[in-house]
């Protein structure tokens, strides 16, 4: 889900682009390629996105790079939240 709090973005999700202002919301299904633009040169855009999964992936579409998204936040597998030790 991304949700757009300040500034106008152009969100293109699956190959359509759409036009969000503040507080508009989109929740993009698993393996839908998408990404968001701010269309001005001067005015701020903040999103605030979250996943349905730490175990979520993110493929930067300019170098084809996948990784997960608790190992961008240094959390590796055995190393997430709540989770016991290894050999525990």
């Amino acid at each position: 889900s991304v949700m757009v709090l300040d500034g106008a973005a152009i969100a293109t999700i699956g190959g359509k682009e759409y036009s969000l202002a503040p507080n508009d919301t989109s929740w993009i299904p698993a393996g839908v390629h998408h990404f968001f633009r701010n269309p001005s040169t001067s005015a701020l855009l903040r999103i605030f996105w979250t996943y349905a999964s730490i175990d979520a992936t993110r493929t930067i579409v300019t170098t084809g790079e996948t990784h997960r998204i608790d190992e961008e936040h240094g959390l590796g597998s055995a190393e997430k939240p709540g989770q016991p030790e290894a050999g525990m």
